[in-house]
């Protein structure tokens, strides 16, 4: 029963791709025959020939030139609502289309400019890494330990972002993050009873959510290319952190500090972001940012906590977790041409 049924689709297939086949042929000869009808200047045949095609029929690029020329033909005729209405359904098709101010028909030039065909908002993606600049507000002090240093705290983030343009300068970014970032901090502890010192690691896993509320001016630039200066508050929200101490005393292996983290923090954000133009309608998105956060991320610890951490040979003091920032993405553009009455 199956086989009989794949046999019978394949047998219809068979017998409708002539039919289809002979359909665009004819409306590819249409074109050619409507090319030559304009160049005759024999307008009045152009709809009757094109609509159809227009409809079922033709490629994208096909569409666009037969909407173009039956759009001429209606303005040639002064039948202005119907030129109206053919010109919105090319740019429909093809919202960045652009007359030739060189060549087409004044007409077409001046109704062309009746249309808002700016992009209504963009959306995307991004992702990248972040360089982490530990700023140390307050030193705690533990008994013959050396300040140390921070290993290079390379974080990753990803997420989603959504932008509105306020006219052709301004615009306003919405966006969302899951950032990741390990500081490790290096040291070395003078041990008196060995007479020597002993290396010390301490390290903090975090894991947090970022909404950053961007305003972007756009810098003038050559086509297809957008270059946007940015700036505004980012709200970040501590998911997870989980500190871990070895090298000293007692160890510590990924203990729960979120209680004595601070989960809500803000920072100012400044940066660049490119635009570039490869893909279609689309662009590929790299930005480049710093990020000063103003609050401390550490709050006070209880005296149980206070005493473990000093028993593993830790005194923590207060940071503040700046950053600076490079993301590549995608930013999809959404169009809806309207006409200006």
């Amino acid at each position: 029963m199956r086989l009989i049924k794949i046999i019978s689709f394949l047998t219809s297939l068979a017998v409708l791709f002539p039919f289809f086949s002979n359909a665009q042929t004819s409306c590819v000869q249409n074109l050619r025959e409507a090319r030559n009808f304009y160049d005759a200047g024999k307008l009045n045949d152009l709809p009757n020939l094109l609509l159809k095609c227009i409809d079922n029929g033709f490629s994208k690029d096909e569409k666009v030139e037969a909407l173009r020329l039956v759009t001429l033909s209606y303005l040639f005729d002064e039948e202005q609502e119907k030129a109206e209405s053919s010109y919105l359904r090319l740019l429909r098709i093809d919202p960045e289309y652009q007359v030739n101010l060189d060549s087409d028909p004044t007409e077409l030039i001046i109704l062309s400019e009746r249309y808002d065909t700016d992009p209504k908002f963009f959306f995307g993606f991004k992702g990248g890494a972040a360089y982490n600049i530990l700023e140390i507000t307050h030193i705690q002090a533990y008994n013959n330990a050396g300040f140390g240093s921070y290993d290079p705290p390379i974080g990753f983030s990803a997420g989603l972002f959504f932008q509105y343009p306020i006219n052709n300068q301004f615009s306003i970014n919405l966006e969302t993050y899951y950032n990741f970032r390990r500081t490790v901090l290096n040291r070395q502890i003078n041990r008196s009873e060995v007479n020597s010192n002993v290396p010390q690691i301490i390290g903090e896993t975090q894991q947090w959510i970022e909404l950053p509320l961007l305003l972007n001016y756009k810098i003038p630039t050559i086509d297809k290319f957008l270059l946007e200066a940015t700036a505004g508050p980012s709200v970040h929200y501590l998911l997870t952190s989980s500190l871990s101490i070895e090298g000293v005393n007692r160890g510590i292996n990924n203990k729960d500090m979120l209680e004595f983290r601070n989960q809500m923090n803000i920072s100012g954000v400044l940066g660049l972001r490119g635009n570039f133009k490869i893909i279609g309608r689309n662009y590929v998105t790299v930005e480049t940012l710093f990020q000063y956060r103003f609050i401390e991320e550490n709050k006070n610890l209880n005296t149980d906590v206070r005493t473990e951490l000093f028993q593993a040979g830790y005194a923590e003091g207060k940071l503040k977790g700046h950053a600076l920032i490079l993301r590549l993405g995608l930013r999809f553009p959404r169009f809806n041409p309207e006409l200006i009455k």
